[in-house]
């Protein structure tokens, strides 16, 4: 039991210094880049988030032998439509905005990434193993419902 609450406690705490990571990395324009991988960013940086509180909110239930609640049902049931509304409308904007080829490149690797991880959270675990994302084990087993997945499908 304190080996998963551990997991779930690194798990909340990786998410979390990713966005803050990605969140300095643009703030201080280290990577000069313009709009398109402005949108980008804030994409990345929602969909980490709400992973981050996922992965704390179940550590606290562990902690607490809770179950999860309906109102954190109802708002990770109402966040994935959110999700795919602003995945559609970053997938229009960003190449209609960008400012350069380095922008879109910039923005459009972002962006995927954003992708990745919002599928990852909202439909099919896409990280397995004990370094996470492993191809060879994602292609040579069937994909498994998310824990978000499971969660508002109750």
């Amino acid at each position: 039991m304190d080996r998963i609450k551990k997991r779930l406690l690194n798990l909340a705490i990786g998410e979390f210094v990713a966005l803050c990571t990605f969140a300095f990395l643009f703030s201080h324009r280290i990577l000069n880049i313009g709009v398109a991988s402005l949108i980008a960013f804030l994409y990345l940086i929602f969909i980490l988030l709400q992973g981050s509180i996922y992965w704390f909110y179940r550590y606290i239930l562990m902690v607490k032998k809770a179950d999860f609640s309906p109102r954190a049902i109802k708002i990770f049931r109402s966040l994935r439509p959110l999700n795919m509304f602003l995945l559609v409308c970053g997938g229009v904007l960003i190449p209609i905005i960008k400012s350069s080829n380095k922008d879109l490149i910039i923005a459009i690797g972002v962006f995927l990434f954003g992708v990745i991880e919002y599928i990852n959270y909202y439909w099919y675990r896409l990280s397995y193993g004990k370094s996470g994302f492993n191809i060879r084990i994602l292609l040579n087993t069937k994909l498994k419902k998310s824990s978000i997945n499971k969660m508002i499908n109750k």
